[in-house]
C-alpha cells in the first residue's frame, strides 16, 4: 500500500512540476505580458538596440494602449497578414529579455490575434 502511495505521489510531483514552467521564447527572452497594440499603416526606419546604426530594412511602428509610439523590427507570426496602407489593431505577446544587457536586448512581439483592420 505504501508502494502505491509513494507512486502516486511521485506522479502528481511530475505533473505539477511540469505545469509550473514558465513560457519562454528562448533561453534569452521572457514572457512579459500580453497587450493590445496599433500598428500604423506605414513603416519607419529601425535603429538596432543601444546604436545609432540603421538597419536596411524598415520597423513596424506600433502604439500601445498608453499611447508610446516605438519601432520594432519583427512581430512573430505578423508578417504574411500586414500590407502597408492598413492600420491594424492587434494582440501580441511580449517578451522581455531574461537578462540586464538592454543596450544588445529590445523586446520581442509574438503575433497572437487581429483585432481590427482599417
Amino acid at each position: 500500500m505504501i508502494k502505491h502511495l509513494y507512486i502516486i505521489a511521485s506522479l502528481m510531483l511530475f505533473l505539477f512540476v511540469g505545469c509550473t514552467k514558465e513560457e519562454d521564447v528562448d533561453g534569452d527572452y521572457k514572457y512579459v505580458k500580453t497587450d493590445t497594440v496599433s500598428v500604423l499603416s506605414h513603416k519607419e526606419d529601425y535603429f538596432y538596440p543601444g546604436t545609432s546604426i540603421r538597419s536596411k530594412n524598415k520597423g513596424y511602428v506600433i502604439v500601445d494602449k498608453d499611447m508610446r509610439k516605438s519601432v520594432v523590427f519583427h512581430i512573430d507570426g505578423f508578417d504574411s497578414i500586414y500590407e502597408e496602407g492598413h492600420e491594424y489593431l492587434i494582440i501580441v505577446k511580449i517578451y522581455g529579455p531574461r537578462y540586464e544587457m538592454q543596450d544588445l536586448y529590445e523586446y520581442r512581439y509574438k503575433f497572437v490575434s487581429l483585432i481590427s483592420k482599417k
